[in-house]
């Protein structure tokens, strides 16, 4: 018996502007109001007889290649949609009452279900082509890609009498009515996900939905900020750059499909805030997510998120770009803290010795973290630093966390994460050599530390298995390779360094799958088996992991808080740079502020956030349970002003934001110390590890409770311990330790743990 998928829909909505361009055609010069009015009326009653259901099925079946002249048989995915046949009644009701317009604007609601159903369908589609090994070659379409016979032959593959209640006819008419299939012809790459419907080969050229690039969309370039010879922040100039794109177009997939890549924390979802842009010239319709983001007199003045906007028309769209070369990154030591492109120049070339000197031959540590990367160029005889070099990851912009980047690369960007990741470690190789006058030839060895998921994207691995409950990663184990392997499916034309075959690659290896190879590695680099103290770990980097080391048992877990601490979810948060508030003091209810650069204030970073919060509390602006005092809930607390005037505040879903971050790690330490039987007060020594932990004043910490006051004086802050892990093994090779961390650990899965969800709650409150 075939294997038929059969899937319900879930929330399904018409859309009223879909609703209104299909009325437009169907009825010319029906107003859009009474269209609007007749669509609120009966939308109720729409949800409501609304059964969407789909049956899908892969085999194979006869297709014509692309000169279709030919046929040869293909795997195939084939699937049937309905909505039920309720809305279709609806609509008979209507004609029967000579009801036109109403009935016009009922078909036009179920079609804009339909089609909203299909939208809903296809990352299924995708799911179940990769847990059969396939990607999409080709969505095919009949008519036009293959002949109308093709619907029996789906008809059939998918039970659909037996699955769905459809029926068909001779004539292959379908009852109900608003039933629609596809056809997927398949692929052994998994990589391709060519899903969507391409209008450009459709034979309805009279569509009202139909999307040709017609539309010019102007887009000004700007950075916030810059510093002018005499140290001041003044507005960067603005480039302004023409797209042309199809009607229905998302903006923020414009913008990326054109080498813009303004901040989307969130993975598009509409919830981050961060790829907001200014509609300056032309209109685009106010979403319920830009609603939620954006002020009403924000909204007037054109603001809308860019992952949410359906260009339905030409506008003009001012978008800020973040300036990255002034990024502080954290190296192992206080000492390696260099502004991005502004990292200090080597005292000597060491590429004016002899290239047979076997003295003179040097490795590379990198830590991939999730928002930034770190180089470490080590002379490998010695073990002596010599330069340090940081970067943006150039993936941040699709997506903050490795939740929202796994996203990504499960909606078809694989390929394009990979590559952004081989860029950004070849740039970083490419400036140290360049820097301190190596040859190439130079370079022995490279190890990189990650975490689970980075490691997944720069291999180019599946993140399926991630994405979803058991959290099976590809391999955890270490990997070496060659930097030829390492950098397989560069694009043509990028140049890498030579001697790539004698270079070795050493991917470090994980815990698990949100444990990964940067814990690994600052685990390794704070000695945790060679001491007899107990041990906790924390890293609050984008991602918060922890592990704790008791006897010989380290446990181990990971939680979703380090957006919140990054400053990633805030209205008026950003990353650590210049003009970023990153230290808050509040007295008599004033705030004294320091902004990193001495700057004019952007925004603020995460230490400033906890320190806002901890002053807050002090000043008793804000009660134990995180509200805040009149006129602040409101309005929110006020702490500086934009070079634009604007004001920047710390609100009061801000505060709800870092409260449940703050609780989800509290609540994980403690789950860890309730399974290894360990109290508060028998921990030797706590490591933070990190950069926003290196920053973070750790007596504010314990004023809001991310660790109990008593555990401050035994916390240190650890630095990039993950890029330090990287370096111990690049000098001492010592494979036997990392395995005995990773033999040793016990994961603790804190989602399906009751406790962690009672000290969860408790630890909300401040």
């Amino acid at each position: 018996m075939k294997d038929i998928r059969i899937i319900s829909g879930k929330r399904i909505t018409p859309s009223i502007d879909t609703v209104a361009a299909l009325c437009g055609v169907k009825l010319p010069g029906t107003s859009d109001s009474e269209v609007q009015r007749i669509f609120r009326q009966q939308l109720p009653s729409v949800l409501m007889h609304l059964r969407p259901k789909a049956a899908l099925s892969i085999g194979s079946v006869r297709l014509p290649l692309s000169s279709r002249r030919q046929q040869a048989e293909k795997d195939a995915l084939f699937a049937m949609l309905t909505i039920g046949g309720g809305v279709s009644r609806m609509i008979q009701k209507a004609m029967d009452k000579q009801d036109m317009l109403q009935a016009f604007v009922l078909d036009a609601m179920a079609d804009s279900c339909l089609y909203t159903f299909e939208e809903q369908l296809l990352p299924s589609v995708r799911q179940i082509c990769l847990e059969e090994g396939f990607g999409v070659m080709r969505r095919l379409e009949l008519m036009s890609d293959v002949p109308e016979s093709m619907l029996k032959i789906i008809y059939e593959t998918v039970d659909a009498g037996r699955t769905l209640g459809i029926s068909m006819t001779s004539g292959f008419m379908l009852t109900p009515e608003k039933s629609m299939s596809l056809l997927f012809e398949l692929t052994d790459d998994t990589d391709m996900q060519c899903l969507e419907h391409n209008c450009s080969t459709c034979l309805a050229e009279d569509c009202a939905l139909r999307k040709t690039n017609d539309l010019q969309i102007t887009v000004e370039v700007a950075l916030p900020f810059q510093h002018s010879e005499g140290g001041a922040c003044q507005s960067n100039a603005v480039s302004r750059q023409q797209f042309s794109c199809s009607k229905g177009s998302i903006l923020l997939d414009v913008l990326h499909e054109n080498g813009i890549f303004p901040p989307a924390y969130c993975g598009k979802q509409g919830v981050c805030g961060k790829c907001g842009v200014q509609i300056v010239e032309g209109f685009l319709p106010i979403t319920p997510e830009d609603q939620a983001v954006f002020s009403p007199l924000e909204l007037q003045n054109g603001m809308r998120l860019s992952c949410k906007a359906a260009l339905q028309g030409n506008v003009t769209a001012c978008v800020h770009l973040e300036k990255e070369d002034t990024f502080q990154v954290l190296g192992c030591h206080r000492k390696d803290l260099v502004s991005v492109a502004k990292a200090p120049a080597p005292e000597k070339c060491f590429g004016e010795k002899s290239l047979t000197d076997q003295d003179n031959r040097f490795g590379v540590a990198i830590d991939i973290g999730t928002t930034t990367l770190a180089f470490s160029l080590v002379q490998l005889a010695g073990g002596r630093v010599i330069d340090t070099y940081t970067a943006v990851n150039s993936q941040r912009p699709l997506g903050a966390d490795v939740l929202s980047r796994m996203q990504a690369a499960n909606a078809g960007k694989s390929k394009q994460l990979r590559v952004l990741a081989q860029k950004d470690i070849l740039h970083g190789l490419q400036t140290l050599l360049k820097r301190n006058c190596l040859y190439p030839a130079l370079l022995s060895e490279i190890v990189i530390a990650a975490n689970t998921v980075m490691l997944h994207l720069l291999r180019g691995y599946s993140c399926e298995g991630l994405s979803r409950h058991p959290f099976t990663p590809v391999t955890l184990n270490m990997e070496e390779l060659s930097l030829s392997e390492l950098f397989a499916g560069l694009p043509q034309g990028i140049s890498l360094p030579c001697a790539q075959e004698q270079i070795k690659a050493t991917l470090l290896p994980g815990i698990s799958a949100f444990v990964g190879a940067d814990i690994t590695a600052g685990l390794y680099a704070c000695g945790i088996l060679d001491t007899k103290d107990n041990v906790l770990f924390l890293d609050l980097g984008t991602n918060g992991e922890m592990a704790l080391k008791k006897g010989s048992t380290i446990y181990t877990a990971s939680t979703a808080a380090g957006p919140a601490f990054e400053a990633a979810n805030i209205k008026w948060g950003m990353p650590g740079i210049a003009g970023a508030i990153s230290q808050v003091q509040i007295c008599k209810g004033e705030p004294r502020i320091k902004t990193i650069g001495d700057c004019q204030p952007a925004g603020i970073c995460g230490t400033g956030v906890v320190e806002t919060i901890a002053g807050l509390l002090e000043d008793k602006l804000m009660d134990s349970t995180g509200k805040l005092k009149e006129p602040y809930f409101s309005q929110g607390y006020p702490l500086g002003k934009t070079i634009h005037g604007e004001t920047i505040a710390l609100l009061q879903k801000d505060i709800r934001e870092i409260q449940m971050a703050k609780a989800a790690i509290r609540s994980g330490m403690e789950t860890l110390l309730i399974h290894s039987g360990t109290h508060w007060d028998e921990i030797g020594k706590i490591y933070l590890a990190g950069g926003f932990g290196y920053f973070l004043d750790i007596t504010k910490a314990a004023a809001i409770g991310i660790l109990p006051k008593e555990a401050a004086k035994k916390t240190k802050a650890a630095g990039n311990t993950a890029l330090e892990g990287a370096l111990l093994y690049l000098k001492t090779k010592n494979h036997s330790t990392l395995q005995d961390i990773i033999k040793n650990a016990r994961g603790i899965s804190l989602a399906e743990d009751e406790k962690f969800q009672e000290l969860y709650l408790e630890h909300l409150s401040f």
